[in-house]
């Protein structure tokens, strides 16, 4: 409820440094509110700092200072110190945070995105292209580091090995044996493949032909996804790179919140402040009254 000028009229002037000839003619009728409010965008200090005492409300401090307008949460952030306009940050949400790295040269993208764990940055290609895409854009030597890595599982393989399409099982068996499919007992091929020293195998998984070695990447990728993360970043850059920005850009919404966040924070403050601008009206309010009404008063937002 406003709060009208009663008998404490002349106490209140001098409070806001408002002579009383000049209260009478302006504010013979006004609340308290209405004159702080008028006082404060006129630049009066004292009406900001006796606002900044009774004002624990956000929807006054919304109202008061403009914070509706996105220049007027621009010019807030920008005279912040980097680590409370940083702070803002948290407070947006997932696809305002990515609006951001627009700002970005495609190559510092590429750069920030080697930074991210591989789990985050296969989640970004993963985005950005289909499974099957995904496979075919693997180089073949990608394909042969790929079945030499310790951790992929040769139970695993072996098991995708005997669900191959029939197609692709005969380009394996003949790309292997040099025979016609017919001449060769399937299961006693698998079991060779199976028994083979553990380097032996590796390196004959690493040189089988490419087409059935991507029918098996896929087939063990689709199956746990985890499994691409087995691959060189590099590789997955490269995949990016082929894109136009907004189109790399995009995906980025599949990074962690706080990844995100840690690439903005390498932007200038004025381009880190066009980002934090977009924070929610009421949550800006809330964090300056939880103890910040001095960024106002030092953004001289008055």
């Amino acid at each position: 409820m406003s709060i009208v000028i009663d008998a404490n009229m002349k106490l209140f002037a001098e409070r806001m440094n408002i002579t009383s000839s000049r209260m009478i003619r302006e504010y013979g009728l006004s609340t308290v509110d209405e004159i702080i409010e008028t006082e404060t965008e006129r630049g009066n200090m004292q009406a900001f700092k006796y606002a900044k005492e009774i004002y624990h409300s956000p929807e006054k401090l919304i109202k008061l200072f403009k914070l509706t307008d996105v220049e007027n949460r621009f010019v807030l952030l920008h005279h912040m110190d980097p680590r409370t306009r940083e702070r803002i940050l948290p407070m947006l949400n997932q696809e305002e945070l990515v609006m951001g790295l627009y700002f970005f040269t495609q190559e510092k993208l590429l750069e920030m995105l080697m930074k991210v764990d591989m789990e985050e940055l296969v989640n970004v290609v993963k985005e950005a292209f289909p499974l099957e895409q995904i496979i075919m854009m693997f180089t073949e030597d990608d394909l042969s580091q790929f079945f030499m890595h310790e951790k992929l599982d040769r139970d695993d393989v072996i098991e995708q090995i005997k669900a191959m399409p029939p197609e692709v099982m005969i380009k394996f068996v003949e790309g292997v044996t040099g025979q016609p499919y017919e001449n060769t007992n399937k299961e006693d091929f698998i079991k060779s493949i199976e028994q083979m020293p553990i380097d032996d195998y590796r390196k004959f998984m690493a040189s089988i032909d490419p087409d059935v070695q991507r029918q098996l990447v896929f087939q063990l990728t689709k199956q746990k996804p985890e499994y691409l993360e087995l691959f060189n970043p590099m590789s997955y850059l490269n995949m990016l790179n082929t894109l136009m920005k907004p189109d790399m850009v995009k995906p980025m919404i599949a990074l962690e919140k706080e990844s995100i966040i840690k690439m903005i924070t390498e932007l200038p403050a004025d381009l880190m402040s066009i980002v934090g601008a977009q924070v929610d009206t009421r949550d800006l309010a809330n964090y300056l009254l939880s103890g910040h009404m001095d960024v106002i008063e030092e953004a001289m937002m008055i």
